[in-house]
């Protein structure tokens, strides 16, 4: 069954709020939050094509505002994922489903390559806690992309609950087998027609903010040559 409008208008807002949210940052960033490693660049000139200031200052700010970037979508389809459910579910679950009488208890990651040996346990035992404390339910791992041959074998090793990924996880908590598509569209949408304060696209904020931190790498470092590298190492040694 297709998504209502309602929830139509939930999803978009959500992936709206991301943008928003990586926009703020962008505009938000100053040349002291570019962390200028001098080893790091000198080591890149000719790998990367840092010749100028306007090729490093590039490669540092689209660097530093993906910081993050990965997390910030998870948390963003875990909040997607909620609107399918009662709610956040018992204590160690992030939500819970409740499908022909039987409570499910979910814990949500956004993919399949999220979790080590050591967390892959910890989030077992908790699941494992939830399900026995309610009796009758059953715990599982969620996570929103990816196919099963992609899940991590600390996954299949260590996990003592079921888990569902990809489109078997949203046809689950949806009802829907349609439902990852139909998500998918509304991400599409979002980014066609989406603008910083109904203004500015994403590329256009990253480009003032580019043009804006070049003046300012110049000012401190130079432009070009040697007097930059030198500049580069001095004032950040």
């Amino acid at each position: 069954m297709p998504l209502d409008q309602i929830k139509r208008s939930q999803i978009k807002l959500v992936f709206e709020k991301f943008l928003f949210n990586r926009m703020r940052t962008i505009r938000t960033l100053k040349i002291q939050d570019l962390n200028i490693n001098p080893f790091l660049l000198r080591i890149l000139v000719k790998e990367m094509g840092f010749d100028n200031s306007e090729s490093i200052i590039r490669w540092l700010v689209i660097q530093r505002s993906m910081t993050g970037m990965n997390t910030s979508m998870g948390f963003c389809l875990q909040e997607i994922a909620g609107l399918f459910s009662e709610g956040t579910g018992a204590e160690g679950a992030d939500l819970q489903k409740t499908k022909s009488g039987r409570h499910y208890h979910i814990q949500v990651k956004s993919g399949p390559s999220t979790m080590d040996k050591d967390a892959v346990k910890h989030m077992s035992q908790l699941l494992v806690s939830v399900q026995r404390r309610n009796r009758g339910s059953v715990a599982l791992l969620g996570m929103c992309y990816g196919t099963r041959e992609q899940v991590l074998s600390t996954v299949k090793k260590y996990s003592d609950v079921d888990w569902l990924i990809g489109r078997e996880f949203w046809e689950f908590i949806s009802d829907d087998p349609d439902c990852i598509n139909e998500i998918y569209e509304i991400a599409a949408e979002v980014d066609d027609e989406f603008r910083y304060k109904q203004e500015e696209t994403l590329s256009e904020v990253l480009e003032a903010k580019i043009a804006e931190l070049q003046v300012q790498f110049e000012s401190l470092y130079g432009k070009r040559g040697d007097d930059m590298w030198n500049n580069l190492l001095e004032k950040n040694s």
